[in-house]
């Protein structure tokens, strides 16, 4: 029995929710899980609850994750709980007394969800009981999950994620008689072909690029941290931070080739654009007319070969959850080949090795068929940044702003990391001060 809770909260990312499954035949030798004292006996039903805090990102329901859950262990009912920030937040749950068993969450709120909430439980003690095998993570998915924490810690094993590519509109290209986009463009050629594609065209203005600043910085493709990893102060102000800047910002300074939102590349208008898949499968699904296809991210000249930081999600197993081991059977199996194959075929990115998988990815999507979808595995993910001490001050930075009234106000990108540094210095004091009087 599956009982699901709570209000959905419906974003772009949910476009990647689809309703066709196949479920492969159980293979015993994806999950290997220690089986001491197994008599043979009935297992005692018991009910574990999921807390999904990315609702927007993942339904278990229609991509068939609660119904193999179901046959593989049919002696569990999963309580289903769907964050809702307005009625259903981790503070409901608290306040509440529903505490989840598993939590399904972006390793990035590792600290502001489940440690500031109580519930983290590092899970090296039930990897060691049941012999589990590590090795079956990209290494730099894995390590970003661990980062993600200030302890390093492995208090959650990576589920999903959301893979990066360049979308590139075929109709543009072909009108203004310019070459498509191939996999392995370095951000300079990119650049050069954006130039060749901005264009007023009878009335029309063809934008060559856009790009989400603020994850663009965040997953940056240098590793770069915004905070200190020793100290509680903001790192901006650097070499690497300006060259982040400065790379994004030349696009911009083409004329007529505005900053905007990534969501009007649905309107045919925008040559290329650097997104992650859900995203782009809503765009196709809101103008199923646009003739399109995709090729790898660009990379650095200076660090060549290297994609964006890992954009992981994770499953935790709570502190609070009296059944644990019955919790890391099914974390365990969810990120076995089978089921990862199952996710895969239905557009969900893959945070395992295993080359089969990756290959499977959007098989079963109408938006993907015959589309280049190895460019969204075509390069290894970044390396997490520098893992940061956890007993610092952690504050929420937002490139968003300070980028965008740098583009507006044609600024210059040493002053402009400057004054962000200093604000988020300010808000890093002001964040000690309060808990100082708590």
């Amino acid at each position: 029995m599956v009982k699901v809770y709570g209000k959905a909260v419906i974003g772009a990312a949910s476009l990647l929710l689809f309703s066709n499954v196949m479920l492969g035949c159980s293979n015993d030798k994806e999950v290997i899980l220690n089986t001491e004292g197994n008599t043979g006996k009935p297992k005692e039903p018991i009910t574990l609850t999921i807390f999904n805090g990315q609702p927007g990102a993942l339904n278990f329901e229609s991509l068939g994750i609660t119904e193999a859950i179901k046959k593989k262990f049919p002696h569990i009912t999963l309580n289903i709980i769907l964050r809702d920030p307005k009625s259903t937040d981790y503070k409901d749950l608290i306040a509440g007394g529903t505490l989840p068993d598993i939590i399904y969450e972006s390793a990035s709120f590792t600290v502001d969800r489940i440690i500031q909430n109580g519930f983290q439980y590092d899970l090296q003690e039930l990897v060691k009981k049941n012999n589990f095998n590590l090795q079956q993570f990209e290494p730099n998915v894995l390590a970003q999950t661990q980062n993600a924490n200030g302890e390093g810690k492995l208090y959650g094993l990576p589920f999903t994620m959301n893979r990066y590519a360049l979308f590139y509109n075929k109709d543009i290209f072909d009108k203004l008689g310019v070459a498509y986009p191939k996999d392995g463009m370095t951000w300079d050629e990119v650049y050069d072909l954006a130039k060749k594609v901005t264009r007023v065209e009878q009335g029309t203005t063809y934008m060559g690029f856009a790009a989400i600043p603020n994850n663009m910085m965040l997953n940056n493709q240098l590793s770069l941290s915004p905070l200190d990893p020793r100290e509680d102060k903001a790192v901006l102000n650097t070499d690497g931070w300006k060259l982040m800047f400065d790379n994004l910002k030349r696009f911009y300074e083409i004329p007529d080739n505005a900053l905007v939102p990534t969501s009007e590349t649905a309107k045919g208008s925008i040559a290329m654009a650097l997104e992650s898949h859900p995203l782009m499968i809503g765009w196709v699904k809101a103008n199923p007319n646009i003739n399109w296809d995709v090729v790898s991210l660009p990379v650095l000249k200076e660090k060549p070969g290297t994609g964006l930081k890992p954009a992981t999600l994770a499953l935790f197993i709570s502190q609070t959850s009296k059944y644990k081991d019955e919790a890391f059977q099914i974390v365990s199996y969810l990120v076995s080949e089978q089921v990862q194959t199952m996710l895969s075929k239905q557009g969900v990115g893959t945070p395992l090795v295993n080359a089969n998988v990756k290959n499977a990815f959007g098989q079963e999507v109408q938006e993907l068929q015959g589309k280049n979808t190895g460019a969204f595995y075509y390069y290894k993910d970044a390396p997490p940044s520098p893992l940061r001490a956890a007993d610092l001050t952690n504050v929420n930075v937002d490139f968003g702003k300070p980028f965008g009234d740098m583009v507006k106000n044609k600024a210059d990108t040493n002053t402009v990391l400057r004054q962000f540094e200093e604000a988020i210095n300010q808000a890093i004091a002001t964040a000690k001060s309060d808990k100082a009087k708590k």
